[in-house]
C-alpha cells in the first residue's frame, strides 16, 4: 500500500495554515506574563497556556480535514486507531523553556508517518519576521523554507562557517573518536530539536546530533532533512547502533506501529541528521555510552541516602548522674 500523494499535498497545505495561526497565538503570549507549570518533579519539563493553545488549534484543524487519522500530541491525550494508516506527531511548541525565558529559539513541529514512516514535516518559527518562517516537505516533494527550496550543506566548508548543533550533555553520553567530526566543527545548543532539525536540512547546521527525542520532537524535521538530501540515522539505550528508521523500529517495538500508542509516547530516540557523508561518519566515530558501574552506585547512593532523611532519627537517653 502506498502513500497518497494527493493527500500529502493536502494535508501540507492544511499544516502550514494550522501553525500561522498557532504561531499567531504563540507570538501574542512571548515576552508577556506567563505562568509556567511543570510536568515532573525534578521541574525540567515546563508546560504553559500558549503550548495548550497551540496544539488545540493544531488538534482542531487536523480533527477537521481528517478525522480518521491518529493524532499524538506532547500535551494532550492520544487518538489512535489502530487501524489508522496515518498517525500525526505534534509538538504545539517546542523549546517551551526557551519560550518561557524569553528567548526566541522555539518552534512548532507537525509531523506525518504513514504505516510508521515519515512522510511529511511542517516546522514554523513564530518570531522569524512579521509572520514567521514555515519549514516544509513531504515525501517527494523536495523541502522549502516559506517559497525557497532547501537544501542540507556540503561536506566541506570553510572552517568558520561550519556549525553543528549538539546538547552539551550528550558529550557523557556518547564515545567519540578522535577523528569524528565534531571535532573539527563548532558546535551549538538551540534547546529545540525542531529547530535544530529545521536548520539541518536548511543548510545552517552541517549536521545535528540529537540525543532522547520524542516522536512528537523528531518526525517532521527527519522528512525536512530527508527532502533537503540529508540523511537521517537513529539508536537509543536498547539499539546501540545507529541505523535505518524501519530497522529501528523493528528492534525497539514489540508490536505494529500505532498498535501500542503509550509505546510510541514513551520511545526515546537519538538521532543524527544532515550532510549524508558527515552522517555517516559520526556514525561510524560516535557511540553510545554503555552504563558503567558508576551510575549503578550513584542511583543506590541516592536510595539510601532517601531512607535515612525518611527514617525517624533515634532520640538519645540521658544517663542519669552517678549517686555520691
Amino acid at each position: 500500500m502506498h502513500v497518497d500523494r494527493h493527500l500529502l499535498r493536502e494535508a501540507e497545505a492544511v499544516c502550514v495554515d494550522a501553525v500561522s495561526q498557532a504561531g499567531a497565538v504563540l507570538r501574542t503570549y512571548f515576552r508577556a506574563p506567563l505562568q509556567v507549570e511543570f510536568k515532573d518533579k525534578h521541574q525540567q519539563d515546563p508546560v504553559t497556556e500558549a503550548d495548550r493553545q497551540s496544539e488545540h488549534l493544531l488538534r482542531a484543524s487536523l480533527g477537521r480535514a481528517f478525522p480518521s487519522h491518529g493524532i499524538i500530541g506532547e500535551e494532550g491525550e492520544d487518538v489512535v486507531n489502530a487501524a489508522a494508516d496515518y498517525v500525526w506527531f505534534l509538538d504545539p511548541l517546542d523549546g517551551t523553556t526557551n519560550f518561557a525565558a524569553g528567548l526566541p529559539a522555539f518552534a512548532i513541529s507537525m509531523g506525518l508517518c504513514f504505516q510508521g514512516i515519515p512522510v511529511l514535516g511542517v516546522i514554523a518559527m513564530p518570531w522569524e519576521g512579521p509572520q514567521g518562517t514555515i519549514f516544509r516537505a513531504h515525501q517527494g516533494g523536495g523541502a522549502w523554507c516559506n517559497d525557497g527550496a532547501i537544501q542540507v550543506a556540503g561536506a566541506t566548508l570553510p572552517t568558520g562557517t561550519q556549525l553543528a548543533s549538539m546538547p552539551f550533555w550528550t558529550l557523557w553520553q556518547y564515545r567519540v573518536r578522535r577523528r569524528a567530526p565534531m571535532h573539527q566543527t563548532n558546535i551549538r545548543a538551540t534547546g529545540s530539536i525542531a529547530y535544530e532539525l529545521a536548520y539541518a536540512a536548511r543548510g545552517t547546521f552541517q549536521y545535528a546530533i540529537i540525543s532522547g527525542a520524542r516522536l512528537w520532537d523528531m518526525v517532521a524535521g527527519v522528512v525536512l532533512v530527508q527532502e533537503a538530501g540529508g540523511t537521517t540515522l537513529f539508536s537509543n539505550s536498547t539499539m546501540r547502533r545507529w541505523s535505518t528508521w524501519e530497522t529501528f523500529l523493528r528492534r525497539v517495538l514489540s508490536t505494529p506501529f500505532g498498535h501500542d500508542p503509550a509505546a510510541l509516547r514513551r520511545l526515546h530516540i537519538n538521532l543524527l541528521a544532515g550532510n549524508p557523508d558527515l552522517v555517516r561518519q559520526c556514525a561510524n566515530q560516535v557511540s553510545v555510552r554503555r552504563p558503567g558501574i558508576w551510575p549503578k552506585l550513584q542511583r543506590r547512593l541516592r536510595k539510601v541516602r532517601k531512607r535515612l532523611r525518611s527514617s525517624p532519627h533515634a532520640t538519645p537517653t540521658s544517663t542519669p548522674p552517678a549517686a555520691s
